[in-house]
Parts: C-alpha cells; sequence; structure tokens
C-alpha cells in the first residue's frame, strides 16, 4: 500500500510539474530569420524587406495587415513603400528604389499567435557606411528591444488566450488530484483485510 501511495504522489507531482512548464511555455513567437539579417553589409540597395518568424501571425482584420515595418535612415525617412504583406509567419514590405549608402534599422510590430504585439530592430548597412546610430544611446536596437520585453511582461496578465491555458492547467490538476483520490481509495478497500469475526467464523 506505502509503494501505491508513493506511484499516486510521484504521478501527481509530475503531473504538476508538467502543466506547470506547459503554461508558461506558450510563449510569443520569436524572429527566426530575415533579409537583410541583423548587421548585415549589403553591397546594393534592397528591393524589400522579408521577415520569418516561429508561428504564423495573427492579421486583425481587412483593414489591417496585423504588421508594421519601418526602414528608417539616420535623417528619420521611412523607405517602405506600399502595404505590409502578412502570409502565414511571414511578412514581407517593399522599399523605394534609390536607397543610398548609409546605415539603416528595420523597425518592426507583428501580433503573436498568442495574442500579443511583439517588435524589435535589425540594422543593417548598405554599402561601406557606418552601423546607424541614434541619438539616444547609440544602440536603438538594444533599447527598442528591452521596450518590447516590457510591454510583453505589461501584458502578460491581459491574455486571454493566457488565462485560458492557466484555467485549463488549474482544472487539469483538479481532476487529475479527484481521480489519484479515488484511485488511492478504491485500493484501499480491496487491500483492506478482513475483520477479526469474520476471521474467526471462516476459522470455526
Amino acid at each position: 500500500m506505502h509503494a501505491l501511495r508513493r506511484i499516486g504522489a510521484g504521478l501527481a507531482l509530475a503531473l504538476i510539474a508538467v502543466l506547470a512548464i506547459a503554461v508558461p511555455a506558450s510563449a510569443h513567437d520569436q524572429l527566426t530569420s530575415s533579409t537583410p539579417s541583423d548587421g548585415e553589409a549589403l553591397a546594393t540597395a534592397p528591393e524589400e524587406i522579408a521577415m520569418t518568424f516561429s508561428g504564423d501571425l495573427i492579421v486583425l482584420d481587412s483593414s489591417m495587415a496585423g504588421a508594421v515595418v519601418m526602414v528608417v535612415d539616420e535623417a528619420g525617412r521611412d523607405w517602405v513603400s506600399g502595404e505590409i504583406t502578412v502570409e502565414s509567419n511571414r511578412v514581407t514590405a517593399q522599399l523605394t528604389p534609390g536607397m543610398p549608402v548609409a546605415g539603416y534599422q528595420v523597425r518592426w510590430q507583428v501580433v503573436s499567435e498568442d495574442g500579443h504585439p511583439i517588435s524589435g530592430v535589425i540594422p543593417f548597412t548598405i554599402g561601406d557606411a557606418a552601423p546607424m546610430v541614434t541619438a539616444s544611446t547609440g544602440d536603438t536596437a538594444t533599447d527598442q528591444n528591452a521596450a518590447g520585453s516590457e510591454d510583453q511582461i505589461a501584458d502578460e496578465s491581459s491574455s486571454p488566450v493566457r488565462v485560458l491555458l492557466i484555467g485549463a492547467g488549474g482544472a487539469a490538476i483538479a481532476a487529475a488530484g479527484f481521480a489519484l483520490y479515488r484511485f488511492l481509495r478504491c485500493s484501499r478497500a480491496t487491500a483492506a483485510p478482513p475483520a477479526s469475526g469474520d476471521h474467526a467464523a471462516e476459522t470455526i
């Protein structure tokens, strides 16, 4: 009986551990690759920006692409032309021809498939230009990514998907606990020795 209790307790702890890991694991999608890539030095001006993410992105509605992409130079000019295209986990943006030799930043924001906005910065250069430097800290990519992380953390408690996941995890734990309780009671009743009176009657 003690072995059954140990096995049951171990299963319950394993289930709780798995659920505790699985709920936070529903993390936001991440940028997996881009053209140009982070810090890439291009010989000629690109015709478009392309980004691939780890999961399908959400298109908010028919009037909104679900993504914001800007390609800015040090003067603040945005070189993106036309609409932003979102297809599954890929985002593309056409660029205005004639981008001069200079440093640029791709500043993007999309809606992850878990409903959270995620954002970042991809610096690149054309020709032998130096990387773009901002006036604030000299490292806009770090500042933007840090700000994006703070926004994601602030939004954690408001995600309907996360709330549902937490609720489902709690329900699963409760159901497993109840099933384990019934299992242990049934096992105990089956393994219980006969009453002393019954034993005496069988002996006679």
